[in-house]
């Protein structure tokens, strides 16, 4: 510009010291360069932005169509990729979709690689059914389902192998492994990771070693504080120490109370604290190795008196009914020595007089267990008596929890032994009331003894309705047997009384008229009754015929019923079998031995004592007179004399009733 002359713009990009210029310098280029007003005309500059606007229109166009090429390309990919399968939603679900060659392949493959390593094994074990069981679990105790589960869902060839790689690994190495996985499972849900794997062989371990679950206490206790304001992880850690006493009452019962009992207050805790323990009396308590200790017994009820009234008034009302199903376990195998027993319980109770309202149900539990001692150990009134100055006002909530219970209790006792427990009882607290003040414990404990002394002295109400009758057909027969002898009732000891006392006409004549009416009647009867009977089948032949319907309509109600039973109990079966060779492997078999042995042996044996008992009749009995076809032939000559002499009789019985009937 400063020559006069029209520099030319062009897109060299070296400067004119040879440089190159950068980006930015172009840029800056052209923002300071000229201006189009200062090189086109005034007169053209609306013709350039007028194409400007249309090669701009005319773009978007182009850009337009491709995109929509595209996208048509891209949805006809979509439309020819295959629909992927839906993710399970259960663990049930879960476990059908793991293929158990993979699995397999897994163990073979690190047991090649790590040899000498089993808790590598059993580790990327873990880890796999953790990849394959990704289940969000709502309730980490599994209360919705059986004890088993997830167990008991898992198929079979899986079950196998992961037994087989647990047995494989050896004792010691899966008891390192299952405390290893305790605390694996707590830190992975803590990072809210998938841990279905780890509870599914903790359960395994627990169910082939119970011992594992109680083996490090004092670890499980200090990992359990370490979780327990996590209650997902606290349960689900509570979940894993609790199985190993479902197979085995002594674990369940060390679990709960070193493990489970400690958070009992904690309110996310309470309930299933409380409802385990429920599940662990009910599995076990019809078991013949179920056994409680009297040490276990005390300490149970101390502990529940500690931690009852922490408690809501419902969950304090299942652990003392918990408390009583436990109690009833250690009086079941206790045998008969139980006085020490009763010593200690007796010193449980508050010292003071309870009655009716006033006895809760834990103290109720308590004297339930005192007369359970009664009952099993009658030298325990012995040791009852002993207390009486020490315990007196304990002796009268038992004597007034008897008293109130007796028709129940009562049958139990030996009533001998009570009737002289009561009476020194009574003497006892006869003492007490010769000073100044009377205490009014002792007045009603002194009223129940009396009441008792008086049930056990009192007699039954006669039966008079019974003697009377037994009367009435005692004379009946002494009349009849004396009328009989005499031949005539005037001539009868009978008749003779009758006469002397002036009434013999009138009996006569009252006798008379008795049988005058009773053959009247019998010849109505016997006349009336075919047609009267007519009568009643045609008016009661629509009833009948709707009884008869009714009847058919109840009976197939009753097949489908029944069929629906058969098919609940086929249905059934297999898993009530399953459960019981879980908990007592190959009883089923040993019943069904032992079953067929000794059936056998009694078929044996009967048929034996039956070709015995044929032959000694044959030979020894049945000969002679009293050879089968003699005794066939006086048997029949016996019912044809029977039916000649009842037709006789009742030749004669009509002519006797006609005969009666004509007299006025």
């Amino acid at each position: 510009m400063s020559s006069g002359q029209w520099e030319v713009v062009g897109k060299n990009k070296k400067s004119q010291n040879g440089k190159v210029k950068s980006k930015e310098d172009v840029k800056k280029s052209i923002k300071n360069g000229p201006k189009l007003e200062d090189v086109v005309p005034h007169s053209e500059i609306k013709s350039f932005y007028a194409g400007m606007v249309v090669d701009d229109d005319k773009k978007p166009s182009k850009d337009k169509k491709k995109e929509g090429d595209k996208k048509s390309k891209k949805q006809q990919d979509k439309k020819a990729e295959p629909p992927k399968p839906k993710p399970p939603k259960t663990i049930d679900d879960a476990l059908e979709l793991i293929d158990p060659s993979e699995l397999a392949s897994i163990i073979a493959s690190n047991k090649l690689r790590f040899s000498n390593a089993p808790l590598v094994w059993l580790k990327e074990v873990a880890n796999f059914l953790n990849s394959k069981i990704q289940i969000d679990v709502d309730d980490p105790t599994f209360g919705n389902y059986n004890l088993d589960y997830p167990l008991s869902v898992v198929p079979d060839e899986i079950q196998s192998s992961l037994e087989k790689v647990l047995q494989d690994a050896g004792k010691a190495n899966a008891q390192l492994f299952y405390d290893v996985t305790l605390t694996t499972l707590a830190n992975d849900m803590s990072r809210a990771q998938s841990v279905n794997g780890h509870r599914l062989l903790l359960q395994m371990l627990a169910k082939a070693y119970p011992e594992f679950c109680v083996a490090s206490v004092a670890k499980s206790a200090s990992l359990r504080n370490s979780y327990q304001n996590r209650p997902p992880i606290g349960l689900t850690l509570l979940w894993a120490f609790g199985q190993g006493g479902l197979s085995d009452f002594a674990v369940g019962v060390k679990a709960w109370q070193e493990l489970f009992l400690p958070i009992i207050e904690l309110k996310n805790y309470s309930k299933y604290v409380v409802a385990y323990l429920g599940t662990l009396l009910d599995c076990h308590a019809d078991m013949d190795a179920t056994k409680v200790s009297q040490d276990q017994l005390l300490a149970m009820f101390d502990m529940v008196n500690a931690k009852k009234n922490y408690l809501s008034k419902e969950l304090s009302s299942d652990l003392i009914n918990q408390l009583s199903k436990y109690k009833d376990i250690y009086f079941n195998k206790s045998g008969n020595k139980l006085q020490v027993t009763f010593n200690q319980i007796m010193k449980k109770l508050p010292n003071q007089y309870l009655s009716g309202s006033n006895l809760d149900a834990y103290n109720k539990v308590l004297v339930e267990s005192l007369v359970d001692c009664l009952v099993r150990d009658d030298s325990c009134n012995a040791t009852w008596r002993q207390l009486f100055h020490k315990c007196t006002k304990q002796s009268a909530t038992l004597l007034d929890y008897i008293n109130s219970n007796w028709a129940e209790v009562s049958p139990r006792l030996k009533r001998k032994s009570l009737k002289t427990t009561v009476v020194q009882f009574r003497e006892v607290s006869g003492d007490a009331l010769k000073g100044k003040k009377k205490d009014e414990t002792v007045v009603r404990t002194s009223k129940i003894c009396q009441d008792i002394l008086d049930r056990m002295t009192s007699t039954r109400s006669f039966p008079w309705i019974k003697a009377i009758f037994v009367v009435l057909l005692s004379i009946i027969g002494l009349v009849a047997y004396d009328v009989s002898r005499a031949g005539d009732f005037p001539k009868s000891a009978t008749g003779k009384l009758f006469k002397d006392l002036g009434i013999l006409e009138q009996s006569q004549h009252a006798w008379q008229k008795t049988l005058s009416t009773s053959a009247r009647g019998y010849i109505w009867l016997e006349t009336n009754t075919p047609v009267y009977y007519a009568q009643t089948i045609e008016i009661c032949k629509p009833y009948i015929q709707l009884s008869k319907d009714l009847f058919t309509v109840a009976c197939n109600k009753v097949s489908v019923l029944y069929a629906n039973i058969q098919e609940f109990v086929a249905a059934k079966t297999p898993i009530v079998v399953a459960t019981i060779e879980q908990y007592v492997p190959g009883l089923i078999d040993n019943v069904q031995n032992y079953t067929l042995i000794g059936y056998s042996a009694v078929k044996k044996f009967t048929i034996q004592y039956y070709t015995l008992s044929s032959d000694y009749l044959a030979t020894k009995v049945f000969i002679g007179e009293w050879a089968p076809e003699i005794l066939q032939n006086k048997t029949q000559t016996a019912i044809n004399v029977t039916r000649d002499h009842m037709s006789t009789y009742f030749h004669w019985f009509r002519k006797q009733v006609h005969l009666y009937s004509e007299i006025p």
